[in-house]
């Protein structure tokens, strides 16, 4: 989905709006920061290798839930994919920047 620039006018109504509604709270932007983090966190151990949910949590110190909620998302924007199994649970990679052009095509 391509993003297109929005109009000076829209930008303006735009700021006007977070105005009037009272803006983001501090815990919101906590919180996008710690996901954001994570997710960078998990990028980076797979850069590496495949890995499993409970590898990946283990390694970077987190819940297994928690691992596994971020790789569901990944996994759901292309981000990560199965790469085969170890022992009863998938292996996730990173994919390929030409994985993803070719899948868009």
């Amino acid at each position: 989905m391509a993003m297109r620039t929005l109009s000076p006018e829209q930008k303006q109504a735009l700021a006007a709006l977070r105005v009037s509604i009272g803006g983001v709270s501090e815990q919101k932007r906590q919180t996008q920061k710690r996901l954001i983090a994570a997710r960078k966190a998990i990028h980076k151990f797979l850069q590496a290798q495949p890995a499993t949910v409970p590898q990946i949590a283990t390694a970077l110190q987190m819940p297994t839930d928690e691992a596994l909620w971020h790789v569901t998302g990944m996994r759901k924007y292309g981000k990560v994919a199965e790469a085969g199994e170890d022992g009863d649970y998938p292996l996730y990679a990173l994919v390929a920047l030409e994985e993803k052009s070719a899948a868009a095509h």
